[in-house]
Protein backbone atom coordinates (compact mmCIF):
# COMPACT_ATOMS: atom_id res chain seq x y z
CA UNK A 1 0.00 0.00 0.00
CA UNK A 2 1.35 3.15 -0.63
CA UNK A 3 0.18 7.82 -0.65
CA UNK A 4 2.07 8.55 -3.85
CA UNK A 5 5.46 7.08 -3.93
CA UNK A 6 5.67 2.91 -2.94
CA UNK A 7 7.57 2.08 -0.04
CA UNK A 8 10.01 -0.36 -0.58
CA UNK A 9 9.04 -2.14 2.67
CA UNK A 10 5.60 -3.28 3.13
CA UNK A 11 5.55 -3.44 6.92
CA UNK A 12 6.92 -0.31 6.90
CA UNK A 13 4.30 1.15 4.71
CA UNK A 14 1.30 -0.56 6.57
CA UNK A 15 2.76 0.90 9.79
CA UNK A 16 3.27 4.53 8.08
CA UNK A 17 -0.30 4.89 6.58
CA UNK A 18 -1.82 6.18 9.92
CA UNK A 19 -2.28 9.60 8.58
CA UNK A 20 -2.63 13.03 9.15
CA UNK A 21 -3.64 17.04 8.01
CA UNK A 22 -1.64 18.14 5.24
CA UNK A 23 -2.04 21.31 2.79
CA UNK A 24 -3.03 19.87 -0.06
CA UNK A 25 -6.84 20.49 -1.28
CA UNK A 26 -9.02 17.74 -2.60
CA UNK A 27 -12.25 19.21 -4.42
CA UNK A 28 -15.38 17.53 -4.42
CA UNK A 29 -17.55 16.92 -1.28
CA UNK A 30 -19.52 19.70 0.52
CA UNK A 31 -21.86 22.00 -0.73
CA UNK A 32 -23.69 25.12 1.65
CA UNK A 33 -26.41 22.54 2.69
CA UNK A 34 -23.87 19.63 3.91
CA UNK A 35 -21.82 22.55 5.79
CA UNK A 36 -24.26 22.99 8.11
CA UNK A 37 -24.95 19.49 9.44
CA UNK A 38 -23.06 18.73 12.70
CA UNK A 39 -20.01 17.36 11.78
CA UNK A 40 -17.70 14.69 13.65
CA UNK A 41 -14.17 15.18 13.68
CA UNK A 42 -10.99 12.69 14.40
CA UNK A 43 -7.39 14.02 14.70
CA UNK A 44 -4.87 11.36 15.48
CA UNK A 45 -1.46 12.18 15.67
CA UNK A 46 1.76 9.03 15.42
CA UNK A 47 5.21 8.65 15.44
CA UNK A 48 6.64 5.71 13.69
CA UNK A 49 9.68 3.82 15.41
CA UNK A 50 12.51 1.29 14.61
CA UNK A 51 14.15 -0.58 17.21
CA UNK A 52 13.41 2.17 19.34
CA UNK A 53 14.83 5.14 16.99
CA UNK A 54 12.51 7.69 15.83
CA UNK A 55 11.75 7.09 11.44
CA UNK A 56 8.86 9.74 11.49
CA UNK A 57 5.70 11.34 11.94
CA UNK A 58 2.36 11.36 10.72
CA UNK A 59 -1.00 12.76 11.42
CA UNK A 60 -5.08 12.00 10.52
CA UNK A 61 -7.60 14.98 10.22
CA UNK A 62 -10.99 12.77 8.97
CA UNK A 63 -14.43 15.06 9.29
CA UNK A 64 -17.49 12.88 8.80
CA UNK A 65 -20.56 15.52 8.20
CA UNK A 66 -23.86 14.46 6.83
CA UNK A 67 -23.61 11.88 4.24
CA UNK A 68 -19.80 12.78 3.46
CA UNK A 69 -15.88 12.14 4.64
CA UNK A 70 -12.99 14.23 3.82
CA UNK A 71 -10.04 13.31 5.58
CA UNK A 72 -6.77 14.54 5.07
CA UNK A 73 -2.84 13.47 5.70
CA UNK A 74 0.89 14.31 5.96
CA UNK A 75 3.48 11.56 6.29
CA UNK A 76 7.24 13.29 7.00
CA UNK A 77 9.98 10.36 7.48
CA UNK A 78 12.90 11.69 10.00
CA UNK A 79 16.22 10.68 11.85
CA UNK A 80 18.27 8.13 9.68
CA UNK A 81 15.48 7.17 7.04
CA UNK A 82 16.58 10.52 5.54
CA UNK A 83 19.61 8.80 4.52
CA UNK A 84 17.98 6.45 1.86
CA UNK A 85 14.31 7.08 2.01
CA UNK A 86 13.82 10.78 2.50
CA UNK A 87 10.13 11.51 1.99
CA UNK A 88 7.24 14.12 2.70
CA UNK A 89 3.67 13.06 1.43
CA UNK A 90 0.66 14.50 1.60
CA UNK A 91 -2.81 13.32 0.95
CA UNK A 92 -6.52 13.92 0.88
CA UNK A 93 -9.81 11.74 0.21
CA UNK A 94 -13.33 12.54 0.03
CA UNK A 95 -16.40 10.74 -0.90
CA UNK A 96 -19.48 9.53 0.64
CA UNK A 97 -20.61 7.38 3.75
CA UNK A 98 -22.20 3.71 2.88
CA UNK A 99 -24.00 1.71 5.10
CA UNK A 100 -20.47 -0.21 6.26
CA UNK A 101 -18.10 1.23 3.65
CA UNK A 102 -16.43 4.50 1.69
CA UNK A 103 -17.98 5.34 -1.69
CA UNK A 104 -14.53 7.26 -2.14
CA UNK A 105 -15.11 10.67 -4.93
CA UNK A 106 -11.56 11.85 -5.07
CA UNK A 107 -8.00 10.92 -4.10
CA UNK A 108 -4.76 13.24 -4.13
CA UNK A 109 -1.71 12.29 -3.20
CA UNK A 110 1.50 14.50 -3.66
CA UNK A 111 5.34 13.18 -2.72
CA UNK A 112 8.53 15.17 -2.30
CA UNK A 113 11.60 12.83 -1.83
CA UNK A 114 15.00 12.96 -1.95
CA UNK A 115 17.06 15.92 -4.56
CA UNK A 116 13.17 17.26 -4.81
CA UNK A 117 11.69 14.38 -6.74
CA UNK A 118 7.95 15.00 -6.81
CA UNK A 119 4.76 12.56 -7.77
CA UNK A 120 1.40 13.69 -8.17
CA UNK A 121 -1.03 10.72 -8.03
CA UNK A 122 -5.03 11.22 -8.27
CA UNK A 123 -7.72 8.69 -8.28
CA UNK A 124 -11.04 9.90 -9.56
CA UNK A 125 -14.43 7.70 -8.87
CA UNK A 126 -17.75 7.70 -10.74
CA UNK A 127 -19.40 4.70 -8.89
CA UNK A 128 -19.56 2.73 -12.12
CA UNK A 129 -16.05 2.02 -13.75
CA UNK A 130 -12.86 1.13 -12.65
CA UNK A 131 -10.87 4.61 -10.68
CA UNK A 132 -9.54 6.98 -13.60
CA UNK A 133 -5.92 7.68 -12.22
CA UNK A 134 -3.73 10.53 -12.91
CA UNK A 135 -0.12 10.35 -12.63
CA UNK A 136 2.87 13.35 -13.04
CA UNK A 137 5.50 12.46 -14.05
CA UNK A 138 3.44 9.54 -15.60
CA UNK A 139 4.51 6.00 -14.29
CA UNK A 140 4.13 3.05 -16.74
CA UNK A 141 1.12 0.74 -15.36
CA UNK A 142 2.11 -2.24 -17.90
CA UNK A 143 4.03 -5.71 -17.00
CA UNK A 144 2.03 -6.64 -13.85
CA UNK A 145 -1.04 -4.99 -15.03
CA UNK A 146 -4.44 -4.88 -12.39
CA UNK A 147 -7.20 -5.77 -14.86
CA UNK A 148 -10.24 -2.88 -14.19
CA UNK A 149 -12.39 -5.57 -12.81
CA UNK A 150 -10.80 -5.83 -9.76
CA UNK A 151 -10.78 -2.51 -8.61
CA UNK A 152 -14.36 -1.79 -8.45
CA UNK A 153 -15.49 -1.52 -4.97
CA UNK A 154 -12.24 -0.84 -3.90
CA UNK A 155 -10.77 2.16 -1.97
CA UNK A 156 -7.69 4.59 -1.96
CA UNK A 157 -4.88 3.91 0.72
CA UNK A 158 -5.97 7.19 2.64
CA UNK A 159 -9.76 6.55 2.38
CA UNK A 160 -9.03 2.80 3.30
CA UNK A 161 -7.23 3.48 6.05
CA UNK A 162 -9.91 6.13 7.35
CA UNK A 163 -12.43 3.66 7.31
CA UNK A 164 -10.41 1.36 9.74
CA UNK A 165 -10.14 4.59 12.13
CA UNK A 166 -14.00 5.27 11.72
CA UNK A 167 -15.31 2.24 13.51
CA UNK A 168 -17.69 2.25 10.49
CA UNK A 169 -17.02 -1.21 9.18
CA UNK A 170 -16.84 -2.93 12.49
CA UNK A 171 -19.36 -4.75 14.58
CA UNK A 172 -20.69 -3.49 17.97
CA UNK A 173 -18.75 -4.75 20.68
CA UNK A 174 -15.90 -5.55 18.00
CA UNK A 175 -14.20 -2.83 16.20
CA UNK A 176 -11.75 -4.94 14.49
CA UNK A 177 -14.03 -7.25 11.92
CA UNK A 178 -12.70 -5.08 9.35
CA UNK A 179 -11.52 -5.96 5.52
CA UNK A 180 -10.94 -3.12 2.78
CA UNK A 181 -9.84 -3.95 -0.76
CA UNK A 182 -7.81 -1.50 -1.71
CA UNK A 183 -5.92 -0.18 -5.20
CA UNK A 184 -3.40 2.70 -4.97
CA UNK A 185 -3.04 3.45 -8.86
CA UNK A 186 -0.86 0.57 -9.16
CA UNK A 187 -1.30 -2.12 -7.13
CA UNK A 188 -4.19 -3.88 -5.66
CA UNK A 189 -4.27 -5.37 -1.62
CA UNK A 190 -5.97 -6.44 0.88
CA UNK A 191 -6.11 -5.41 4.72
CA UNK A 192 -7.94 -7.80 6.59
CA UNK A 193 -8.36 -6.70 10.45
CA UNK A 194 -9.40 -9.24 13.08
CA UNK A 195 -9.40 -8.93 17.14
CA UNK A 196 -7.69 -11.47 19.50
CA UNK A 197 -8.74 -10.13 22.62
CA UNK A 198 -9.92 -7.71 24.79
CA UNK A 199 -6.84 -5.76 26.98
CA UNK A 200 -6.15 -3.59 29.31
CA UNK A 201 -3.19 -1.35 28.58
CA UNK A 202 -0.91 1.78 29.84
CA UNK A 203 0.86 3.62 27.11
CA UNK A 204 4.47 4.18 28.25
CA UNK A 205 4.15 7.46 27.32
CA UNK A 206 1.11 8.38 29.80
CA UNK A 207 -0.93 9.20 26.82
CA UNK A 208 -3.51 6.39 27.53
CA UNK A 209 -4.57 3.34 30.25
CA UNK A 210 -7.75 1.53 30.24
CA UNK A 211 -9.31 -1.08 27.60
CA UNK A 212 -8.22 -1.81 24.50
CA UNK A 213 -9.00 -4.82 21.63
CA UNK A 214 -6.22 -6.02 20.51
CA UNK A 215 -5.92 -7.32 16.85
CA UNK A 216 -3.75 -8.62 14.29
CA UNK A 217 -4.17 -6.58 10.72
CA UNK A 218 -3.10 -8.74 7.84
CA UNK A 219 -1.54 -7.34 4.63
CA UNK A 220 -2.06 -9.65 1.11
CA UNK A 221 -0.68 -8.45 -1.97
CA UNK A 222 -3.36 -9.36 -4.57
CA UNK A 223 -2.09 -8.08 -8.33
CA UNK A 224 0.12 -5.44 -9.90
CA UNK A 225 3.13 -6.96 -7.89
CA UNK A 226 5.37 -8.86 -9.40
CA UNK A 227 5.43 -12.66 -9.05
CA UNK A 228 7.89 -13.11 -6.76
CA UNK A 229 6.58 -10.92 -4.24
CA UNK A 230 2.95 -12.42 -4.52
CA UNK A 231 4.78 -15.57 -3.56
CA UNK A 232 5.69 -13.60 -0.19
CA UNK A 233 2.42 -13.34 0.97
CA UNK A 234 2.78 -15.88 3.37
CA UNK A 235 5.95 -14.48 4.45
CA UNK A 236 4.79 -11.08 5.52
CA UNK A 237 4.73 -10.49 9.32
CA UNK A 238 1.75 -10.00 10.99
CA UNK A 239 0.91 -6.42 12.36
CA UNK A 240 -0.98 -5.95 15.92
CA UNK A 241 -2.44 -3.35 17.14
CA UNK A 242 -4.19 -2.05 20.45
CA UNK A 243 -7.56 -0.53 19.50
CA UNK A 244 -9.19 2.17 21.62
CA UNK A 245 -13.43 2.91 20.70
CA UNK A 246 -13.90 6.28 21.06
CA UNK A 247 -17.35 8.16 21.00
CA UNK A 248 -18.25 11.12 19.12
CA UNK A 249 -20.98 13.86 20.44
CA UNK A 250 -22.51 13.02 17.11
CA UNK A 251 -24.88 9.87 17.39
CA UNK A 252 -23.28 6.88 15.41
CA UNK A 253 -20.48 8.08 14.99
CA UNK A 254 -17.87 5.83 17.55
CA UNK A 255 -14.23 6.00 16.19
CA UNK A 256 -11.39 2.62 16.77
CA UNK A 257 -8.15 4.64 16.93
CA UNK A 258 -4.99 2.33 16.64
CA UNK A 259 -3.11 3.82 19.76
CA UNK A 260 0.44 1.02 19.41
CA UNK A 261 0.99 -0.84 16.13
CA UNK A 262 3.75 -2.95 16.15
CA UNK A 263 5.32 -5.94 14.10
CA UNK A 264 8.25 -7.79 14.30
CA UNK A 265 10.59 -8.12 11.30
CA UNK A 266 14.12 -9.31 10.37
CA UNK A 267 14.84 -5.63 11.15
CA UNK A 268 13.73 -5.58 14.51
CA UNK A 269 10.56 -4.22 15.86
CA UNK A 270 8.64 -1.39 14.02
CA UNK A 271 5.82 0.20 15.99
CA UNK A 272 3.71 3.50 15.62
CA UNK A 273 2.22 4.88 18.80
CA UNK A 274 0.01 7.60 19.26
CA UNK A 275 1.36 11.20 20.45
CA UNK A 276 -2.37 12.89 21.05
CA UNK A 277 -6.13 11.96 20.10
CA UNK A 278 -9.26 14.17 20.08
CA UNK A 279 -12.40 14.18 19.41
CA UNK A 280 -14.56 16.76 18.36
CA UNK A 281 -11.89 18.98 19.52
CA UNK A 282 -11.72 17.46 22.88
CA UNK A 283 -9.47 15.08 24.52
CA UNK A 284 -11.27 11.71 24.97
CA UNK A 285 -11.64 9.63 28.19
CA UNK A 286 -8.81 7.82 29.39
CA UNK A 287 -6.55 10.34 27.32
CA UNK A 288 -3.70 12.84 28.30
CA UNK A 289 -3.13 16.16 27.03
Amino acid sequence: MRLGKPMKAPVAFLLFALLSQGSAQAAGGSGSETQTLPASRLEVAMTLYAGGITMGHMDLDATQRGGEYHAVSTLQTSGVVNAFWQSQIQATSTGKLGAKNFVPGLYDSFYVGKSGRKQEVSLTYDGASAPRLYADPAYSTTGFEVKPEDTKNTLDPLSAITLIFSGLGGEAGNPCAVIVFVFDGRRRYDIEVIKVRDVDVRLDSGLYQGKAAQCDVRYRQISGFRPRVLKDNEKFPVIHAWFVTLPSAVAGRDYAVPIRVWAETKYGVLAILANSVKVDGQIPKGFKP
